[in-house]
């Protein structure tokens, strides 16, 4: 069995992500930090609780981590964005449920740190948001880095677009000051990024299974109806059905055969006025060689039609 540790800003895909490894036998949950995403500290915070809640797992420690960016100060855009967070104003999706149980009094940055540094070398770290929180530890407590087991990271864009800005996906453009303590913190990382992101894909058939398959999922769908027609919209060859990219990050962590990786170094443009956030891989190519030893495992590709059937089976049993 696998003691994984999961960082998360508590949003759709990651509550999807949360079902799969709360559903999974082969893995235990140590513990689960979060952070501002799209929607405030407070919504994410809820969002986790209420799934780690209605899934029937309270004992597992959820630690509120950071609400703001290091790199709220990068743009002016992110100025305006913590601002909407500061005021604590509620979305209009998701953690309309208030959940029954409390974050513990420990924070997510320290419950992180103590998680790993009380069993070496045994706890996985899997990131589903920004890398606020992974970063702070490591400023914190420079030592995960070498205690942490694994690191699977669901973030970047290398070999294709990004998901915000035409070089950048979304989490690392989130933080990119973050991402680039994380990045070129001598640990290696196996990177999820937009490159198998959007692979796999439910029908819409299999999503009404997942619709109905318990208290969390029903949940998760009843309160995020207006999100769905909005990715729907933007991906007419789903044909209706919906992408599971962040449940993928698990899938890799139960089972590592289901994608294709490349070895590279991959590192974060922080002040580029048009690439801010762009996650840059060197050693692709002759012509690029690694500046420095390989940090990343890039996943290039991967076999979405077992992931799928893995998610399936799994979350609806």
């Amino acid at each position: 069995m696998k003691r994984v540790f999961i960082d998360t800003d508590g949003e759709f895909d990651d509550v999807m992500a949360l079902i799969l490894a709360l559903k999974s036998s082969d893995l235990s949950v140590e513990g689960i930090s979060t952070l501002s995403g799209i929607r405030n500290l407070r919504d994410s915070t809820d969002d986790v609780l209420n799934t780690v809640e209605l899934m029937g797992k309270k004992d597992i420690p959820v630690g509120e981590g950071l609400a703001a960016s290091m790199s709220q100060d990068l743009t002016e855009e992110r100025k305006n964005i913590l601002k909407i967070w500061k005021s604590g104003g509620r979305s209009s999706t998701m953690a309309t449920r208030r959940p029954g149980i409390k974050p513990v009094r420990e924070d997510g940055v320290s419950l992180m740190i103590r998680k790993i540094m009380e069993a070496p070398c045994e706890v996985t770290l899997i990131t589903l948001g920004a890398l606020t929180n992974v970063a702070s530890a490591l400023l914190r407590e420079p030592r995960i880095a070498s205690k942490v087991n694994e690191i699977y990271s669901m973030g970047g864009a290398v070999l294709v677009p990004g998901n915000t800005t035409p070089v950048a996906e979304f989490n690392i453009w989130g933080d990119p000051l973050a991402a680039r303590i994380f990045f070129n913190s001598g640990m290696h990382i196996t990177m999820i990024g937009l490159e198998t992101y959007y692979q796999p894909v439910l029908s819409k058939e299999e999503w009404d299974r997942v619709k109905v398959a318990n208290d969390a999922t029903r949940y998760c769908f009843d309160n995020f109806d207006p999100w769905f027609g909005y990715l729907v919209g933007l991906h007419p060859d789903w044909k209706g059905g919906l992408q599971i990219g962040d449940a993928l990050t698990i899938g890799a962590v139960i089972d590592p055969s289901l994608m294709k990786v490349r070895r590279c170094f991959v590192d974060v443009e922080t002040r580029g006025e048009l690439s801010i956030g762009q996650t840059v891989a060197y050693g692709l190519s002759r012509r690029h060689p690694a500046p420095k030893e390989p940090n990343t495992d890039l996943t290039i590709d991967c076999d979405w039609k077992r992931f799928n059937e893995l998610f399936l089976k799994r979350v609806t049993s």
